[in-house]
C-alpha cells in the first residue's frame, strides 16, 4: 500500500501549481527570501548561544569568588562584573560569527543553484547542436515543468518529437513515390526503346528531328530512373539495413580499388588522379561496396566540375586523437562557396541549377548517408584552390 496517495505525487503537485509559481523569477525570490530568513534565524541562534556561553562563564566566576569569600579566603570581587563594553563585544563577536556562517551558506546555495541551471542550459544547447547536425532523435529527457528552463526543455522535446515524425512521414512519402514511379518509368523507357527500333525498321529515311526528340526522351527517362534508384538507395542506407553486411576491411584497399578504376578516366579527361595510402592497415567495420561507391561519387564530382589540367588527390590516414580513420578527396578546381557547403548534402540540391552537366544532385547526399551508416561524418572545406572532402570513420580495435 502506498504511503502517499497517487493524487499527491510529485508530477500531480507540479501540474496543479500556477505558472507564476514555476517561473525562475519566483524561484529566485523564494531562494533569496529563504536565505534572508535562515540568515536571521542563524544569526539569532549563534548570538544567543555565544552570549549565553559568555554569561555562564561570568556567572561561574562570580559564584566562585563568593564561595571563596564565604570561606574566609581572600578573593577579588568586581563591583561591576559584567561591563557594557564586554556585552557589546560579545554581541559583536556573535554577529560576526553568524555573518561568516550565513555568507558561507549563501555562497554554497547560490553555487549549487547556478550549477544546476548551467547544467540544464548546457543540456538544451547540446540538443540544439545535435539537431543542427541533423540528429532529430536528441532529447533533453526532462519530465517535470518545475521552472522556466524545465518548461522550455519539455516544449523542445515535444517540438522535436513532432518534427521527427513529420520528417519521417515526408521521407516515407518520398520513398513510396519513388518506389511507385520506378516501375512506370522503366516501362516508359522500354516502350521508347521499342518505338525507336520500330521507327528505324519502318523508315528507310528517318526523320532527323523525330529521332533527336526520341533520343532526348530516352535520355530523360534514363535520368528519371537514375534519380529514383538513387533516392531508394539513400532511403535504404539511412534505414541502417545495410549494417548487417558489415565486414572487417582495410580502407587502403578501398583507395586502391577506386584509384585503379578512375586513373585512366582522369587521364582521358586531361586530369591526374594521385592516390596516397596509409603505411599501416586501417581496419574498419563497413560495407565495401558502399564505401567504393561513396569515394567513386566524390571522384566523379571532381572530374565533372574541374577544368582540364586539374589534379585530384585521394588520400587516407588515421587520426590518433579521435581513433578514426579518414579518407580525403581534394581537387584543384573552383570549389564550393561557403553558403552552399551545407546545402549541397540535401537531396537534389545543385549549386548551379542552370548548368546541364548530367549531375543528379544526389552524389553528396548518398556520400553523407554512407558516412552516417558507418557511424562517421563527412565535411567540406576549401583546398585553396579547390574543394576538400573529408570522411571520418571509427577504427575497429581488436
Amino acid at each position: 500500500m502506498d504511503v502517499i496517495p497517487r493524487y499527491f505525487s510529485k508530477r500531480k503537485l507540479l501540474d496543479i501549481l500556477p505558472a507564476w509559481m514555476k517561473s525562475s523569477a519566483t524561484h529566485q525570490g523564494l531562494m533569496f527570501g529563504g536565505v534572508a530568513l535562515i540568515s536571521l534565524v542563524l544569526m539569532a541562534l549563534v548570538t544567543f548561544f555565544y552570549v549565553d556561553h559568555e554569561l555562564k562563564e561570568q556567572n561561574y566566576d562570580i559564584v566562585k569568588a563568593s564561595l571563596d569569600r564565604a570561606k574566609g579566603l581572600e578573593s577579588e570581587l568586581d563591583d561591576e562584573p559584567i561591563e557594557d563594553e564586554e556585552i557589546l563585544a560579545m554581541l559583536a563577536s556573535g554577529f560576526v560569527l553568524a555573518g561568516i556562517l550565513v555568507s558561507v551558506f549563501s555562497v554554497v546555495l547560490v553555487t549549487v543553484m547556478t550549477r544546476i541551471s548551467q547544467k540544464r542550459i548546457k543540456r538544451i544547447e547540446t540538443v540544439l547542436n545535435a539537431v543542427a547536425e541533423g540528429d532529430l532523435s536528441a532529447r533533453t529527457n526532462v519530465k517535470y515543468t518545475y521552472n522556466d528552463l524545465a518548461r522550455i526543455s519539455v516544449s523542445l522535446d515535444d517540438m522535436l518529437s513532432r518534427l521527427e515524425g513529420t520528417v519521417a512521414a515526408m521521407s516515407d512519402i518520398s520513398v513510396n513515390i519513388a518506389h511507385e514511379l520506378k516501375t512506370p518509368i522503366s516501362r516508359l523507357r522500354h516502350n521508347l526503346l521499342a518505338l525507336r527500333q520500330d521507327a528505324v525498321s519502318i523508315s528507310s529515311t528517318p526523320n532527323n528531328a523525330f529521332f533527336v526528340e526520341l533520343d532526348r526522351a530516352l535520355e530523360d527517362s534514363q535520368r528519371l530512373a537514375s534519380i529514383f534508384d538513387a533516392l531508394l538507395r539513400i532511403a535504404q542506407i539511412e534505414s541502417g539495413a545495410r549494417r548487417s553486411r558489415f565486414v572487417m576491411l582495410d580502407l587502403n584497399n578501398v583507395v586502391d580499388t577506386v584509384s585503379e578504376i578512375y586513373a585512366d578516366v582522369a587521364e582521358d579527361a586531361q586530369m591526374s588522379l594521385i592516390s596516397e595510402k596509409h603505411f599501416l592497415p586501417l581496419m574498419i567495420q563497413g560495407d565495401r561496396e558502399l564505401l567504393i561507391q561513396q569515394v567513386a561519387n566524390l571522384i566523379e564530382n571532381a572530374l565533372r566540375y574541374c577544368p582540364p589540367g586539374s589534379q585530384i588527390h585521394l588520400r587516407c590516414g588515421e587520426n590518433l586523437k579521435t581513433s578514426q580513420a579518414w579518407l580525403e578527396v581534394e581537387d584543384t578546381g573552383l570549389g564550393i562557396a561557403d553558403e552552399h557547403k551545407e546545402r549541397v548534402f540535401q537531396r537534389l540540391y545543385r549549386v548551379d541549377k542552370s548548368r546541364a552537366d548530367g549531375g543528379l544532385g544526389l552524389g553528396l547526399s548518398l556520400a553523407k548517408a554512407i558516412a552516417g551508416l558507418h557511424y562517421g561524418s563527412i565535411t567540406l572545406s576549401d583546398a585553396n584552390p579547390g574543394l576538400r572532402v573529408e570522411i571520418a570513420i571509427p577504427i575497429y580495435h581488436l
